[in-house]
């Protein structure tokens, strides 16, 4: 199991994007059991390390520690919040907490046409396309490399959505109007 270990960690150190069981199974030989309870080893081994293993929709990857979140953000200069607009952010939030969610729904839910928004948001990786209720339509879904941006390692560890909105009053004009 030794050799499997270091195997995929290997593998998933020059992936640099998210893999999964099969194509694991497909470069080691090995069964995909003995794959799955090597990468829980690894998560584990990991947990506290600069560098961890994040796992979304059976793929995994390799990642900085989202605990170092803002040293690596400095080193790297990067701040999600200045490179994308309002539009893109909203878009952002209706996919994390709806996804996997269709582009009907996004536009129900914004009111306009958010086509340019989900494309930005795909080319810059940060949602993709995924498996939904309709094959007539796309959906989309968050990636692993928006876990990155927010420096969490799932979905989960996002705060509820009634949380959030619980907290959030409406501005003074709505409040006059009604």
């Amino acid at each position: 199991m030794m050799d499997l270990k270091s195997q995929i960690e290997s593998l998933l150190f020059v992936a640099g994007r998210p893999v999964s069981l099969k194509e694991l199974h497909k470069a080691t030989g090995r069964p995909e059991d003995d794959i799955v309870k090597v990468l829980e080893e690894l998560k584990k081994a990991r947990e506290d390390s600069g560098i961890i293993i994040l796992e979304q929709d059976k793929k995994f990857l390799m990642s900085s520690n989202p605990e170092h979140t803002t040293a690596v953000k400095e080193f790297l200069n990067t701040d999600l919040r200045q490179k994308l607009t309002d539009a893109a952010i909203e878009t952002l939030a209706i996919i994390t907490y709806k996804q996997p969610v269709s582009r009907a729904e996004i536009e129900a839910i914004r009111g306009v046409n958010s086509q340019y928004t989900i494309r930005l948001l795909m080319m810059r990786g940060l949602i993709e396309k995924a498996a939904g209720k309709d094959a007539r339509s796309n959906y989309y879904q968050t990636t692993h490399e928006f876990l990155q941006h927010l420096g969490i390692t799932s979905i989960k560890d996002l705060p509820e959505f009634a949380d959030l909105t619980s907290k959030v009053a409406p501005p003074e004009a709505f409040k006059q109007a009604a």
